[in-house]
């Protein structure tokens, strides 16, 4: 969460930094895109002794990592402006952090909800920045994706326990958390009627 009027004014504290070029992608992402956007059909693991056996990566999760590394990859501008969201951010109104080594908790969480699950959530590919009307605008969608039970619920933590295990190395990764961290903060925000951000980094 940060303050709507910071939500407000930050794009256009950083507008002087946006280069020619810095929205381009290479022909690799375009690609991959309309082959994530029509359902990327081609399972990201394979179960070699099973189901119940340890999940094997297919050349599809090598394709879908690059892809989500392609898409997350943010301009001068962009950087600024998540530095700039950051300082802003309330942290008595609680954060929500999400940390591992090797893979991306954003990947697993787009893997996990699936193309049209993902769809619903706001900005790009776990960057966003709203002010309080757009948080409120938001929310409806992201309670879709987002606030899961039943059967739904247990494939998609499943699937974002596979790429957490095996694209990376965080067998332990809180599937749950991943999952309702980021729709409790929208939540307190439309609460607040206070602007939220967020975005992912590569260290």
């Amino acid at each position: 969460m940060l303050p709507d009027e910071e939500a407000r004014a930050i794009p256009g504290r950083f507008l002087h930094l946006v280069r020619p070029g810095d929205w381009d992608k290479p022909e690799a992402y375009t690609e991959s895109l309309a082959w994530w956007s029509d359902g990327g059909a081609e399972p990201l693991f394979e179960y070699a002794d099973g189901p119940s056996g340890p999940p094997g990566a297919t050349p599809a999760a090598r394709r879908f990592a690059d892809f989500m590394d392609l898409a997350t990859t943010a301009s001068d501008a962009v950087t600024a402006m998540q530095d700039a969201s950051s300082s802003a951010m309330r942290e008595e109104a609680g954060l929500f952090v999400a940390t591992a080594r090797k893979a991306a908790p954003v990947a697993a969480l787009y893997h996990g909800l699936g193309v049209r699950g993902a769809e619903l959530l706001p900005g790009w590919f776990g960057d966003f920045l709203l002010d309080a009307d757009e948080v409120a605008a938001a929310l409806p969608r992201a309670e879709q994706a987002l606030d899961l039970s039943g059967a739904r619920r247990s494939e998609v933590l499943a699937r974002i326990t596979d790429w957490m295990t095996v694209m990376g190395d965080a067998p332990d990764f809180d599937a749950a958390e991943l999952v309702e961290g980021p729709l409790r903060v929208l939540r307190r925000a439309a609460a607040a009627k206070s602007g939220a951000g967020a975005f992912s980094r590569r260290h």
